[in-house]
This record gives structure tokens, C-alpha cells and sequence, in this order.
């Protein structure tokens, strides 16, 4: 992974934020990573975050099972916030896909204009590699 990219983990687990945090550090060393256990935290720093010309592509991780905001909440939420700023950030969702999972809610969250892909716990090159290509070039406004 030689890209120029940011990355936003929104997840409510620490251990989940920190295993991801490290494995894309593994990945790739100069990436600029943030990590929220509340993802009203998160939403409030994208809408405050007003210097986007020089932020990279920002690839959200985000988990949908979430107590104080649902990854569902959250991306509602994300989708009212101008088209300028949304551009500026990829979706993806990352949960842990089980048979406690209602169907239902994985096509929900993928019918948002805003989620591009669901990539299931834990991050793998693979898988990483996969949802990159979700992801548009710097510089593509």
C-alpha cells in the first residue's frame, strides 16, 4: 500500500480500534490514522475539519453496532453534511458478520449513497487491498 491515505476508525471496542490501528501501521507506517470509540466525536470532527484541500482521502472505518451512536445513526448523520466535505470520504463498513446479524441490516447499510463496501472483522491484506479499491485517487474532487 503506497497510496496517500487517511484513515477514521470509529469502532466502540478499544481492543477493535487498536488491532486495526496496528495492523494498517503494519501496512503501511506513514498513515495518518484517528480512532473514536463514539462516533458523534467523529462526526463532529468531519464537520469541524474545514482545511480539506490538504487532507488526503479519508477511508471511514466504521462498526454498525455501536451504543451511544449506531454506525447506522452515524452514516444518516454523515449524509446531511454538505456534498463537498462527503466527497472528501470513503465509508466502509467493518463488522463482524455472524448469523446474529440480521440480513436486513447488512442491505440497509449498503443501500447509503455514502457506504461503498462492508468488509468483515478482522482487516486483512486481502481484504484491505479490496476495499482500496473503493477509494478514488488524491486529487479527485
Amino acid at each position: 500500500m503506497n497510496r496517500e491515505l487517511s484513515f477514521i476508525i470509529i469502532d466502540d471496542s478499544e481492543l477493535d480500534c487498536y488491532v486495526t490501528q496496528k495492523f494498517l501501521q503494519r501496512a503501511n507506517q506513514n498513515l495518518i490514522i484517528k480512532t473514536f470509540n463514539d462516533a458523534q466525536e467523529a462526526l463532529e470532527l468531519i464537520r469541524e475539519n474545514n482545511n480539506f484541500d490538504v487532507v488526503p482521502p479519508t477511508i471511514i472505518l466504521l462498526d454498525l453496532q455501536m451504543p451511544v451512536m449506531s454506525g447506522f445513526k452515524f452514516v444518516e448523520e454523515f449524509e446531511k453534511i454538505p456534498a463537498e466535505i462527503q466527497k472528501k470520504y470513503v465509508i466502509i463498513v467493518l463488522t463482524v458478520l455472524s448469523s446474529s446479524n440480521d440480513p436486513k441490516d447488512i442491505y440497509k447499510i449498503l443501500t447509503f449513497k455514502t457506504v461503498k463496501s462492508l468488509v468483515e472483522k478482522p482487516l486483512t491484506l486481502e481484504k484491505l487491498a479490496s476495499l482500496l479499491k473503493h477509494v478514488p485517487p488524491a486529487g479527485n474532487k
